[in-house]
């Protein structure tokens, strides 16, 4: 396999700018994807390789940056993946063909563009599989000298998409690029270390990000760790909208003198990313050229601490439930306390006189813990996180509220925000769940976000109990909330459910609460199911009040399993509302009787937000 310095007789690199924001510059606006231009205006597409030959590049990248499935079935052309790769590469080697052949083409593949396990639902099988599929495109039209991965920021992805590269083309080198802030230490020491260690990765690159003072500071942290020639590509700063149009600020003349310190802290190459034109790779080329400082000097020995000192950073170590102080619920597990948590719907309007009064039944029966929906059914109502944090400010209340929190109607930003909302006012219990879609809810035309499911906003969440971001950046203190998730005994594809749940645990759950379970030896099935997998279970109870109750249930809710005795036995009290009543309560005393010794604790719903049910049921069961 050829080295990535093999490919020139220079001792360093000059690779080129930004094509796609160039491609703007000359007139083409996001409305489409780039790569469509490869087919429809390949003579421009052209045009901005020659512009960064002439300007000195000595590697131009291909325009093929979004060419996996997930960005292109967003436009609906995922069929013509193969042909905009072949024309992508086609053009740019007939650009350096233009040039008098001086040039490598690097074929440049960016990340999937879905989330990947455990944040997403996209398995790191799928993606080997997709940059696969992509490298048997590439080899049908073997017009290039290298592969370049670029702004990754997950290493699981970038190290999948590696691997599904070599299983097609073992020759070809592979620079392997990240996006990373400076602060980020954890990030670019793991790299170094995972990626930079595999003999099949011939180059480390890091692009984008914030602009050329960041980068120059995460090359200082990266070069000690790796005897890898290092590409650096940064953007020309940070774009600014003026009318409309996003312009990058950065003058070519400053990027020229970062050239110069990448450089001399130890880089072998050097581009750059967004915003980056013909005059600003000029401008590096000439730099370059008149440095008297080789560019790749000996590296120091490899070492697992980069030696930067980060204020505050944090270690990040999950968190067992039993440091989880701050919870309620979390020491009442640990406690090893019955838990008995009601199920409550959230108000539709602003008058909380009915929630109110709810609640202070419950306490008053000597319930510790309330459950609340977030947007149940898909139906607006006041906030769950909102609810919590308005009792937890009532000294008064001695109960504490569980909000459901669903990844539906927030995007990753508006997650984050929310959570840490939550912690500063003192909400430290949640149980996550992916949530309806609209259409079953009263607001059918609203857009679901759902940027992940459930599985992910466990590991979010997690994250943030660690004190730190998705891509680990430290966010100066940890939330410490204990973190709850759904599962199913009674799901049909059972194999499904298990496997989502060992997700579930490995993405940082505390505790779970059932669907409602009718039959006791369903749930002892799950546990079994389970294995080592262990976490305590809340059994969900939903007592009946009548037969079309307990039929709306067994056919209409999602994910519910309602046993045909059950539905035989609420059938004979039909004519009897009160005994139809009795039967639902007995129904579910019945359960939890038998459960008692199984599980950790019951979430009893109030069905049909009847409050005297569940006090009934409570009763009776004593």
């Amino acid at each position: 396999m050829q080295g990535l310095t093999n490919l020139l007789n220079s001792p360093y690199a000059v690779f080129d700018g930004g094509v796609a924001t160039e491609l703007y510059e000359r007139g083409f606006y996001i409305n489409r994807p780039f790569e469509e231009l490869n087919t429809s205006h390949s003579r421009d597409v052209q045009g901005v390789h020659e512009s960064y030959l002439d300007a000195g590049a000595m590697f131009v990248t291909t325009n093929s940056f979004s060419l996996t499935s997930p960005q292109l079935e967003k436009f609906d052309i995922r069929d013509r993946q193969n042909e905009l790769i072949k024309s992508a590469i086609r053009i740019a080697r007939n650009a350096v063909t233009a040039k008098g052949g001086k040039g490598k083409v690097a074929l440049s593949f960016g990340p999937m563009g879905a989330l990947i396990e455990p944040l997403g639902p996209v398995s790191k099988g799928e993606v080997i599989e997709e940059y696969s599929r992509l490298a048997r495109g590439a080899a049908e039209e073997p017009g290039f000298d290298l592969y370049i991965l670029e702004t990754f920021s997950n290493l699981d992805e970038i190290e999948s998409a590696i691997e599904g590269i070599r299983r097609v083309d073992q020759v070809r080198p592979i620079l392997a690029s990240i996006t990373v802030q400076s602060s980020d230490t954890g990030l670019i020491e793991g790299f170094a270390n995972r990626i930079g260690n595999r003999l099949d990765v011939q180059g480390l690159g890091m692009n984008c990000s914030e602009g050329p003072h960041d980068l120059l500071q995460s090359l200082k942290i990266l070069r000690p760790l790796t005897p890898l020639p290092i590409v650096i590509q940064p953007n020309a700063g940070i774009p600014r909208n003026i009318n409309g149009r996003y312009f990058y600020m950065t003058s070519p003349d400053y990027m020229a003198k970062f050239a110069k310190r990448f450089i001399e802290a130890g880089a072998w190459g050097v581009g750059g990313c967004c915003g980056t034109g013909p005059d600003h790779i000029r401008a590096i080329a000439q730099a370059v050229k008149m440095m008297e400082v080789k560019a790749t000097p000996s590296p120091a020995p490899l070492r697992i601490n980069s030696g930067i000192e980060v204020t505050e950073k944090l270690k990040p170590t999950r968190r067992d439930l039993p440091s989880r102080s701050a919870s309620s619920l979390g020491q009442a597990l640990l406690g090893r306390d019955k838990v008995i948590s009601v199920e409550l719907t959230a108000p539709r309007g602003t008058d909380l006189t009915k929630f109110d009064s709810a609640l202070a039944r419950l306490e008053e029966a000597g319930v510790r813990f309330v459950n609340v929906p977030d947007g149940a059914r898909a139906s607006t109502r006041v906030s769950s996180l909102h609810l919590a944090s308005r009792v937890k400010s009532n000294p008064t209340r001695q109960l504490t509220v569980i909000p459901h929190l669903t990844t539906r109607d927030r995007n990753l930003i508006a997650l984050q925000s929310d959570l840490l909302g939550a912690s500063v006012n003192g909400v430290h219990e949640l149980l996550l769940v992916t949530g309806d879609p609209p259409k079953l809810g009263n607001s059918k035309d609203a857009t679901a976000v759902y940027d992940i499911d459930s599985i992910g906003l466990t590991w979010l969440v997690d994250r943030m109990n660690q004190g730190l971001t998705p891509l680990g950046d430290p966010i100066g203190s940890r939330t410490d909330f204990c973190i709850g998730v759904a599962a199913n005994p009674t799901a049909i594809n059972i194999e499904l459910e298990v496997s989502r749940w060992k997700y579930k645990v490995q993405s940082g759950a505390d505790f779970a609460v059932t669907q409602p379970v009718y039959e006791p030896d369903t749930f002892r099935k799950w546990k079994d199911r389970i294995g080592n997998d262990q976490r305590p279970h809340l059994v969900g109870i939903w007592p009946f009040i009548s037969h079309k109750n307990a039929e709306f249930m067994a056919h209409e809710v999602p994910g519910v399993h309602v046993p045909e005795w059950a539905l035989e036995r609420m059938a004979s009290t039909q004519d009897d509302p009160e005994r139809a009543v009795r039967t639902g309560i007995e129904l579910s005393v019945e359960v939890m009787k038998s459960l008692w010794n199984d599980c950790e604790g019951f979430a009893i719903s109030a069905p049909l937000g009847r409050v005297e049910v569940v006090l009934e049921v409570l009763k009776c069961l004593k």
